[in-house]
């Protein structure tokens, strides 16, 4: 039986068979082929969309714990330590299991990727005072998605694009056996013995953005625009009878585009990722701006305001300190430790007409600008001088050494910050095996689930104090069902 109908287009259908099939090309897909490959599986990957490598094109790093590099640059970080820092992170909602196998793998796929041609020149932290587990790739070397792709082709796997997926079909015991699909040249059906859906979530789907997480796409969060990411894999493991994860947009705190970057914001415009006094739109301070240095953080603090906006607020004189004695955060591998030309770069956003930087003279020119009650916010700024002049912030207890006051008579830049997405997380729940399990926390055989659709392990909100954690979490999951789905092949009789 199938999970629609499928009777009438069978005879006209294309055949084939696989030992595994995989749905989907980015991290966790290819991780999952070649990892089932190198089990000895059959395997059979389908690609939506005309290219291979996924929404992220392999990123950037990935975390993980007790590498050699870490070992060799005196690094004490430990798997004990780093499970339980994501455990009391999530305050245990998320599932021990999972971490804990993700976790324990995460440096050996370091090695396994190393093995293959990638090449990783640094592990660093996200910002001071976070983990240094993010394990950087060097960015002239090969796309981590690329080395994967021609691994798996080494290994015979076959990658069809433009291929796709639309319905898993299951026996009469409820088990996963085939897959249906739509091609360029025509429908498709593939009976195999193991299906790993690693299809990337639904961060490209406005409306299951709403459904899911209460965000409203283009006015409370403005993510990366990756319209392929439809949560197609996800409704197939639903209807298939796999049970529900929680769903989460993996969220920082930003400016929206073009003026977005790393850390919320272009780099030029740095200076407005600081400890800097910010007003939500009744003109108060929420946060203690220090908060800033944890984007994640800092997004659940904007994202809970009015309208889900956090109006950052520095003077002339505040961005002049940053020239002379350099930003108060910077952001990893950026090459920029102050503002260059800060002032020429508002100017240059004013111009053109962006909504969301504001230049002004006085306080009450800014408040106009921005849409607040001149009162409110001249009563917040004299509150928050008076902390600057005694170096006690009494309402957010932001550090003393970050307090720098709001003076007239000087020229006043402002950002209104919005929560940013870059992509969703969740969807579908899998065992520490990365098998789809039902409402009974009981397998279902055959189904197998990696990356954006099934990682429910942060609680809500992305732990930027361990980076690297998503990408890396995709290369282990699909790492783990790829072998766990060539295992279970033989068993059902291969």
């Amino acid at each position: 039986m199938t999970g629609g109908t499928h009777t009438e287009a069978r005879a006209e259908a294309q055949h084939d068979t696989a030992d595994v099939v995989v749905l989907g090309t980015g991290c966790a897909g290819l991780a999952a082929a070649v990892s089932a490959a190198e089990a000895g599986a059959r395997v059979l990957v389908l690609e939506k969309t005309g290219r291979i490598g996924g929404a992220i094109h392999g990123g950037a790093g990935l975390f993980a714990v007790e590498t050699r590099m870490q070992r060799d640059r005196q690094i004490a970080l430990t798997r004990d330590e780093a499970f339980h820092r994501m455990m009391e992170h999530t305050q245990w909602r998320s599932d021990a299991r999972l971490a804990s196998a993700y976790v324990a793998q995460s440096a050996d796929t370091i090695d396994w990727m190393a093995g293959l041609g990638v090449e990783f020149s640094d592990v660093v932290a996200y910002y001071l005072g976070a983990q240094p587990t993010w394990h950087y790739r060097e960015p002239d070397s090969p796309e981590i998605t690329g080395v994967l792709a021609q691994r798996a082709r080494e290994l015979g796997v076959r990658i069809r694009t433009g291929c796709r997926a639309r319905d898993l079909v299951t026996d009469a015991a409820g088990a996963v056996v085939g897959v249906t699909a739509t091609a360029a040249d025509g429908p498709l059906r593939v009976d195999t013995g193991a299906v790993v859906v690693a299809t990337g979530g639904f961060g490209g789907s406005p409306r299951l953005i709403e459904q899911h997480t209460g965000y409203r796409h283009g006015t409370d969060l403005f993510s990366f625009s990756h319209p392929e990411l439809t949560g197609d894999g996800i409704a197939l493991a639903l209807a298939a009878g796999a049970a529900p994860s929680p769903t989460m947009m993996e969220t920082y705190v930003c400016l929206p585009e073009p003026y977005w970057g790393p850390g919320g914001t272009p780099p030029e415009l740095g200076s407005f990722r600081q400890p800097n006094l910010m007003v939500n739109g009744l003109g108060q301070r929420f946060m203690d701006e220090s908060v800033m240095r944890h984007p994640g953080y800092a997004a659940n603090a904007v994202g809970r305001q009015p309208g889900g906006h956090g109006l950052m607020i520095l003077t002339a004189e505040i961005n002049a300190h940053y020239e002379r004695e350099g930003w108060d955060f910077l952001m990893s591998k950026l090459p920029l430790t102050g503002p260059p030309d800060f002032d020429t770069s508002v100017s240059k956003a004013v111009t053109e007409g962006f909504p969301h930087i504001l230049r002004a003279e006085s306080v009450t020119e800014l408040a106009d600008r921005a849409g607040l009650e001149p009162a409110a916010l001249r009563r917040t700024v004299d509150e928050y001088n008076h902390a600057c002049r005694t170096g006690r912030d009494t309402l957010m207890h932001k550090p003393a050494r970050y307090l720098r006051p709001v003076e007239d008579g000087q020229v006043l830049y402002a950002a209104r910050f919005s929560v940013g997405g870059y992509g969703s997380l969740g969807g579908f729940a899998v065992d520490d095996l990365c098998r789809a399990v039902d409402a009974r926390g009981v397998p279902v055989p055959g189904l197998f689930g990696a990356g954006r659709d099934v990682n429910d392990l942060y609680g809500g909100t992305y732990p930027f104090v361990m980076s690297g954690n998503s990408t890396s979490f995709s290369y282990n999951s699909g790492r783990i069902a790829g072998r766990s789905a060539a295992q279970t092949v033989p068993a059902r009789g291969r």
